[in-house]
């Protein structure tokens, strides 16, 4: 059944089966009063919609709706052709669409439900004609035939006996056909498994091995065809010069300079032919398909005929026993096997031909394997026929003298090389045999115009399918085609220029045989491709074709590479390394395509394979890796913090980005969820960072971090460090936020995690300690306001976004209509009003992101939960309508994710930003730059990093600044140690023994320093800003509380100070240690005790992380989980 009748008989089916399965009162009711029901009808503005029934929508849909009894209206589709094809393809109508998920599992009131496409209702574009395609004879089999049927027939093939005999020619040609063959079988398999559209080999290699070496084949593919045809015109122009020398005529010099006018001539002739249009050429081709044809049948017809006395003094013998037995065996003058075949193999190029316009063939998936195979058959067959003929009909070495003849000595010249006729000595040995020679000559000259009419339009079409790909950049201009019949215009003018200048050098034997190895190549991809698609074991990897086997698929891409090197081992050097530079080149520009090609077949495969390896595997202490969970939240508006830990796992661990979602689980935050991982995937590569995506709705934060702690990973690569940034300004929130974040980190030690707390508040810019939140001016809104461009309007900035785990407000440039601001949530509002923020409940509900006015809010390439479809452009979503609290609406605002400041999240090259900062200082811009934070991006010369090792953790704390030391900002720093020993009688051992601690665990250190505990005094600042810490949420007792409230784990009493007096003098100590030796540090890591569940409060732990990190540069409090991370053992 032909697709056209499909779509009308699917398009008569849907009409009767879209109905609402009801009883028919209740649907005569329905019908009869359509307005009953439209007061309880809601207009969910996502896709759905209120329509008048007896009104037609301009898409062919039609409407349905609930009366006011709820009748269920049946939304499911039956199996429809229109469902799997790509709606991008179809110029003519507008297709049905299935209905999504959302569509079914959601209740709506109204449907918009899209019918396959009624001729009665949508017309086709009256501007657009489709254009008429080829079938599998015309198309296929026609030019493969003439394609592969070239001069190497009429002028090669007695040379061929001649060296090889019968017997190692018949073997060459079965050697040449069985290459040609697999390839057409593994082509056949590859073009079966799904539609096939413009590009040919191109496209069948790009589809199935990716756009690296798809690019790189179609790019010499398109040149080696156009080289092709400069080669057959030159070689029709030298049959042309050979016949005028008969009659004593040139043009010229009846050499190189008549070959290059008589090759311009024809190729103007094929320029004209083909920019006519493909159904032009093809009746070109069947002319010359009808004169070669004629041509061989003059031959098979002069080879039965009685040979005449000059035929015989040629050489030719008619039908003769005695002849073939002297053939059979090779006779090599200078030649070998492999060179033989070297020179034979270019007459079975020709057979992708049908192929190559796979855009203009009606059925490609059909034509092309049905066409291919049986063009390669019969042309085999026929290239064996005329090699027995010959080898039958004709001696090795004739004088071509009729007295000689008459003597018997007609043989006689091969003592000294110097007959004239024979197989050895006469390329034109079919033109004697042939009944009437002019016929043969029509022939020679209808295979070299036909090769080169096929060359001429194969060029085009695949550099115009790699042109629409856009995979190479300023090649797009050969992508238009004509508004007639999307012919390739430019491609053809392109083609003629390299067919002139090819044949303007005049001297093209040289370059035949590279031509022969691009082809080449090509074959052995197409083997390969199939091979690997079936060896990939890809569900997607279904063709219809059956007659295949992976195994010969390969030993076809293997005969290839080693022909390619036999034929010429440096023009196969050229080849490979033209095919790998620009294999390289988009494998580095990394063009933004996904043709679900067998390469993420294998990668999926053996990443499987190798998970399931690795979780068969004994961890060693000596394998260790860090496998950090961020607690990242929307890690764009972290990206300070994301930078910092991916120093630590940079090409030594693995990076996964936690982000809790705090919201109820409803159909925004669910499209929200599925949207955010491409979009934060994609910037984590713009600013080259390796790392993984997690996210989980919930509605609060710890459940949150709670079910990531638990799921996130993968067999052996789960997390075994969990870190977060450091909770600022956490004094002043209230209780619930406090527990909430102590929380998380007894999460951590709960599933025997590594802990570290991230304080990079030092690091922030001039701009992010100017925050309204931190206490300063609005400087930021004021810079922002001001480079908006003109006719831009900004509607009002309102600050209240959740983030309980960011240490910094990441500020990003703006963008016309962005301004990009985080920062901690404050639910304190006595906090809020002493910092000035004017934010209310109300505010927060009304809050509205920055829009441009020109921008439509629906780009693609911004996520706002969708909301943005439903408003008008310029207005800001009204939040109201879908988030039911302020902590849905807080959420919001932390799941915008704004893609157009890509420059800015790639890393700068270092000579970019001397420009940048040149012309900055130049114009005397003021300070208020809105760059993103680099501070961790920039390699920092003579760095230091101060380690205090204050607690043995199994050697986590000194394995981090190790890692840092090895790339990243740090690279090549210098590593202090420090620590505060009890053992103070004994203080120059225990360094020394500390040293050779670190030397043992191959540590590098500059410096080992330890400080006796007895001999150290906290000073009275360090007790007084404790005992401000602590004294707000100090309580007569704790036990007032009930066990499951707040404030019974934030607040503290006496009894716990005194009991934790000794820990709390150590902490006191270090902090001024830290102050004293470390304040200039470019990081510092420090290790922190476990807080012992029900026994220390928040209040008093979080205490002890500010003294620990407060007024320095940043720092990171790290924890081991107790496991040796480190060992001396080999």
């Amino acid at each position: 059944m032909s697709e056209q009748n499909f779509d009308n008989k699917v398009t008569e089916e849907a009409k009767k089966k879209d109905t609402a399965v009801v009883e028919p009162s209740a649907v005569s009711e329905t019908l009869q009063t359509p307005k009953q029901g439209d007061d309880l009808v809601q207009n969910l503005r996502v896709r759905f919609k209120v329509e008048n029934e007896e009104k037609e929508s301009a898409s062919c849909t039609h409407s349905t709706k609930l009366d006011e009894n709820n009748v269920y209206i049946n939304l499911e589709k039956e199996p429809q052709f229109d469902h799997y094809r790509n709606a991008l393809s179809i110029k003519r109508l507008v297709i049905p669409r299935r209905p999504s998920l959302k569509d079914l599992h959601y209740v709506a009131q109204t449907a918009e439900i899209h019918d396959p496409p009624d001729s009665s209702k949508c017309k086709p574009n009256a501007e657009y004609k489709e254009p008429r395609k080829l079938g599998w004879i015309e198309g296929v089999l026609m030019r493969c035939v003439l394609n592969i049927i070239g001069v190497m027939l009429y002028l090669r093939i007695s040379w061929v006996v001649a060296q090889a005999g019968l017997g190692f020619g018949s073997l060459i040609l079965l050697l040449s056909s069985a290459v040609v063959f697999l390839t057409a079988l593994s082509m056949s398999a590859i073009c079966t498994n799904g539609k096939v559209r413009a590009g040919g080999t191109y496209f069948i290699i790009s589809r199935s091995l990716g756009p690296e070496f798809g690019g790189s084949i179609g790019i010499i593919f398109a040149v080696a065809n156009a080289v092709s045809a400069a080669v057959y015109l030159a070689g029709f122009a030298d049959t042309v010069i050979d016949l005028m020398k008969g009659y004593n005529a040139s043009i010229i010099d009846g050499a190189i300079n008549d070959i290059r006018v008589i090759g311009w001539i024809a190729a103007v002739l094929l320029l004209g032919i083909v920019s006519a249009g493909l159904n032009f050429e093809s009746k070109a081709q069947i002319a010359l398909m009808v004169i070669l044809i004629v041509s061989l049948i003059n031959y098979l017809i002069g080879t039965f005929l009685t040979p005449t006395a000059l035929q015989r003094a040629k050489g030719i013998t008619g039908y003769s026993f005695e002849t073939m037995k002297e053939n059979f065996y090779p006779d090599w003058r200078g030649e070998t096997f492999f060179t033989v075949l070297a020179v034979y193999f270019p007459a079975a190029t020709g057979f992708l031909a049908g192929a190559n316009i796979s855009g203009d063939l009606d059925e490609p998936e059909k034509a092309i394997p049905k066409g291919t195979i049986l063009g390669v058959s019969i042309t085999s067959v026929l290239y064996m026929a005329v090699l027995w003929l010959t080898g039958i009909t004709c001696i090795r070495d004739a004088s071509g003298s009729v007295s000689d003849l008459v003597n018997g000595t007609i043989t006689a010249c091969a003592a000294n090389n110097t007959c004239l006729y024979g197989l050895h000595n006469y390329f034109h040995i079919v033109e004697i045999e042939g009944a009437w020679a002019p016929l043969i000559t029509a022939g020679v000259f209808a295979s070299t115009l036909s090769s080169a009419l096929a060359s001429t339009v194969s060029a085009p079409k695949c550099l115009q399918a790699v042109a629409r790909d856009k995979i190479f950049p300023y090649i797009g201009v050969f992508g238009k085609g004509s508004k007639k019949n999307d012919e390739p215009i430019r491609g053809y003018l392109l083609t003629f220029a390299i067919t002139v200048g090819i044949l303007a050098i005049g001297e093209i034997n040289e370059i035949a045989p590279l031509i022969s190895n691009f082809f080449m190549a090509s074959y052995a991809l197409i083997n390969y491709a199939c091979f690997d698609a079936s060896f990939a074991k890809s569900p997607g990897f279904r063709p219809a074709f059956k007659f295949y086997n992976m195994w010969l698929s390969l030993l076809g891409a293997i005969i290839c590479i080693v022909l390619m090197f036999f034929i010429s081992w440096w023009n196969a050097l050229i080849t490979l390394i033209f095919i790998m530079l620009l294999y390289v080149y988009l494998v580095r520009r990394k063009p933004d395509v996904n043709w679900g090609d067998s390469m993420q077949a294998n990668l999926y495969r053996n990443t499987v394979h190798n998970m399931l390896k690795l979780q068969s595997t004994q961890d060693h202490v000596k394998t260790y890796r860090p496998i950090i969970l961020l607690l990242t939240g929307n890690p764009k508006k972290r990206s300070a913090l994301v930078d910092f830990v991916y120093n630590i796992t940079k090409n030594q661990g693995v990076l996964l980005c936690g982000h809790v979602i705090q919201s109820d689980l409803h159909l925004k935050a669910l499209q929200a969820r599925q949207q955010l991982p491409g979009l934060v995937i994609r910037w984590l590569k713009q600013r080259r960072i390796r790392a993984f995506y997690y996210s989980y709705i919930c509605p609060k934060l710890d459940d949150g971090v709670l079910a990531l702690l638990q799921l996130c990973g993968m067999g052996k690569l789960n997390p075994n460090i969990m870190m977060m940034g450091y909770k600022k300004n956490w004094y002043q929130m209230d209780t619930a936020a406090i527990r909430e974040y102590f929380q998380l980190i007894h999460y951590g030690f709960d599933f025997h995690k590594a802990v570290g707390i991230v304080h990079l508040h030092s690091a922030l810019t001039t701009e992010e300690k100017q925050n309204p939140l931190n206490g300063g001016v609005e400087q930021s809104q004021i810079c922002a306001t001001n480079r908006l461009p003109r006719g831009n309007s900004m509607t009002t900035i309102s600050i209240g976004s959740v983030d309980t785990l960011s240490m910094t407000n990441d500020n990003f440039p703006v963008h016309h209509s962005r301004i990009e601001r985080e920062s901690i949530r404050h639910d304190n509002a006595k906090f809020n009003s002493q910092n000035g923020s004017e934010s209310s409940n109300a505010d927060i509900k009304s809050m509205n992101l920055q829009v441009n006015t020109e921008n439509n809010c629906t780009s693609s390439e911004k996520l706002k939960l969708e909301l943005c479809k439903e408003e008008k452009i310029g207005e800001s979503p009204n939040l109201s309508s879908y988030f039911h609290d302020k902590q849905d609406e807080e959420t919001l605002d932390d799941l915008v994710f704004d893609d157009g400041d890509e420059e800015n999240d790639r890393p700068l090259s270092s000579r970019f930003e001397k420009i940048k900062n040149f012309f900055l200082k130049s114009r005397h811009k003021p300070s208020c730059s809105q760059e993103p934070i680099d501070n961790f991006r920039k390699r920092i010369k003579k760095a230091v990093i101060d380690v205090w090792w204050l607690y043995d953790d199994g050697g986590l704390t000194v394995l981090i600044p190790h890692l840092l030391t090895q790339a990243g900002y740090l690279e090549c720093a210098k590593v202090r140690v420090f620590t505060i020993s009890q053992n103070f009688e004994e203080c120059e051992e225990e360094q020394k023994k500390m040293a050779l601690l670190l030397s043992k665990l191959r540590i590098d250190f500059s410096d080992v320093t330890i400080f006796p505990e007895n001999q150290i005094q906290p000073s009275e600042a360090t007790l007084a800003l404790f005992s401000e810490l602590v004294g707000k949420f100090k309580v007569q007792s704790r036990e007032i509380y009930k066990p499951d409230d707040p404030e019974m784990v934030v607040m503290v009493d006496e009894k716990e100070l005194e009991a934790l007096r000794g820990k709390t003098s150590q902490i006191l100590k270090a902090r001024d240690l830290l102050l004293q030796y470390s304040r200039n540090s470019n990081l510092v890591i420090v290790t922190v005790p476990v807080p012992r569940k029900n026994f220390v409060s928040a209040s008093v732990y979080l205490s002890w992380l500010e003294l620990l990190c407060r007024d320095l540069p940043p720092t990171l409090l790290l924890r081991g989980n107790q496991d040796s991370v480190l060992t001396f053992y080999s």
